[in-house]
């Protein structure tokens, strides 16, 4: 399996230093190959290797310009990484939070969207995505379109929400099987469903808590 699937599927942690590397030198030379020329390159050494200037690169048999400049901007990219600081998330913990933080792109809405808010296990925002748009008043969702992005981010925790045009947050007989179904899907996949939110005008309707109001600032957004 090449490397760029292995690094997709499997995660880049089982590559070698030489696998991860060659991932960055695009099978080009006649003479060498990727993990021959990373070989090559790897002999200084990892410490040497962080510290390499882009003429000691190009001098090592095999390796070009743009494989030096494909190196030099991994290992920077690297450096900032490591160096930048982690923006704190704000933790969802009501269901009022989680409505504050979607009313401003739900509520005023003409049509129906169903979104997903992706949670970390201590209920801080990770994102928050569209799944699916309607109509008026309908707006279809399936749970594998729904879970998507959870499995994808690989989430322990998801809310779920969606507007009403009309104003009414009320949920209705279709909004309940719904969630009924999500509940039940959560469960198989061992995603933990927060909460189901209704959004309107003003007003939200929470599956775990009941009715609740918007803030001001969050309605008018």
């Amino acid at each position: 399996m090449p490397q760029d699937f292995r690094i997709l599927e499997q995660g880049p942690e089982g590559l070698t230093d030489i696998e991860l590397l060659a991932t960055l030198l695009p099978r080009s030379s006649r003479r060498f190959g990727p993990e021959e020329i990373a070989a090559r390159v790897l002999s200084m050494g990892l410490a040497a290797l962080r510290r390499a200037s882009a003429g000691e690169l190009v001098s090592i048999d095999g390796v070009r310009e743009r494989d030096a400049a494909r190196v030099l901007a991994a290992l920077e990219l690297g450096r900032r990484v490591a160096q930048a600081s982690v923006q704190r998330r704000e933790r969802l913990v009501e269901a009022s939070d989680i409505a504050a933080l979607l009313a401003p792109r739900l509520s005023h809405l003409a049509h129906e969207e169903f979104w997903a808010v992706l949670l970390t296990s201590r209920l801080e925002e990770v994102r928050s995505v569209p799944i699916a748009r309607g109509g008026l008043t309908q707006c279809s969702v399936l749970p594998r379109e729904a879970f998507a992005p959870a499995i994808l981010h690989r989430v322990p925790r998801i809310a779920f929400a969606h507007n009403h045009p009309s104003g009414d947050p009320q949920p209705s007989a279709d909004d309940v099987r719904l969630g009924a179904a999500l509940d039940d899907a959560g469960r198989t996949l061992g995603i933990e469903v927060v909460d189901h939110l209704v959004i309107a005008d003003g007003a939200f309707h929470s599956a775990r808590h009941g009715a609740g109001l918007l803030t001001s600032a969050a309605a008018a957004a």
